[in-house]
């Protein structure tokens, strides 16, 4: 019974995570060919034209498949970790500060990106277009043309992007323990009922997105040249020049954050969704 918590919080957080990354994964894609575009104006309605004109309705789904192994093993690990690690904290700390909670987020991160980078990176390249077929086939091409090590670019960023959910998930978690506690305050203990109070749908959609926010802008630039590692494109823009009538550092800035609205938009949306979702399959479960 000891890993029936971890359990739980892993299937919850998987069957979240898959829900969120089909609903969303047409937005996925266009996020991602933004990110790698050679102009800082690339739009998103651009790239969803460009999308369609080349590869049809179906363009939006590339890599769907890949995507959704990626994130619902992602996920489960990554909050299996998250729920063992934090139990383990408890036995050696009095109190779970939100400094021990990000270190704990944080190790649970890596837990999950080292042990699911492959599947991340070949689901960046399909999604990207620069390369076609299956995961297995994904694989193949990526060794063949650049190695084992050709599935692992960009696993530093991700290292440094655990930070992303470990930031989400503790500032989540602060703000639903409060208002728990609030409501619990305010509302009578029901004889019969299972659990404690819980989040509403809303309340956790809301969170989710608000959370999500927070740690998307505190991390973007990261995430950005991640994908373009993994893609296999130059850093550097063709296109790119010293525009006099900017200072340098506000050049650099506006590069850092291309393709920003495209990746707010999506993860917070995902991440509303995810954290809904989740909160509903533990409830059914512990039902």
């Amino acid at each position: 019974m000891a890993a029936a918590g971890p359990f739980l919080q892993a299937v919850g957080g998987a069957g979240g995570a898959v829900f969120a990354s089909l609903v969303l994964h047409p937005v996925e894609v266009v996020k991602t060919r933004v990110q790698i575009a050679r102009s800082c104006s690339a739009s998103p309605s651009q790239a969803a034209r460009d999308i369609f004109i080349k590869d049809g309705v179906l363009g939006f789904f590339r890599g769907v498949g890949a995507k959704g192994i990626d994130t619902g093993s992602r996920y489960f690990v990554y909050y299996f970790a998250y729920d063992a690690l934090g139990n383990a904290a408890r036995q050696w700390v009095t109190h779970m500060s939100t400094g021990v909670n990000l270190a704990v987020g944080y190790l649970a991160g890596v837990v999950a990106v080292s042990a699911t980078q492959p599947f991340d990176a070949a689901a960046t390249k399909l999604q990207a277009g620069t390369v076609h077929g299956d995961v297995r086939s994904v694989f193949r091409q990526v060794i063949a043309q650049e190695g084992v090590a050709g599935l692992y670019r960009g696993y530093g960023f991700n290292l440094a992007l655990c930070w992303n959910p470990a930031i989400a998930n503790t500032c989540f978690d602060r703000l639903k323990s409060v208002i728990l506690q609030h409501r619990a305050l305010a509302t009578p203990p029901r004889r019969n009922g299972k659990g404690g109070p819980s989040l509403t749908s809303f309340e956790a959609f809301a969170l989710g997105a608000l959370t999500k926010a927070i740690a998307v802008l505190a991390t973007y630039p990261l995430t950005r040249i991640k994908t373009i590692l993994q893609v296999g494109k130059s850093q550097v823009d063709a296109d790119s020049h010293n525009d006099g009538r900017r200072p340098l550092a506000l050049q650099l800035l506006r590069k850092s954050y291309t393709g920003l609205g495209s990746q707010l938009f999506k993860a917070v949306l995902q991440s509303a969704l995810m954290f809904a979702a989740k909160e509903r399959i533990e409830g059914a479960i512990v039902a």
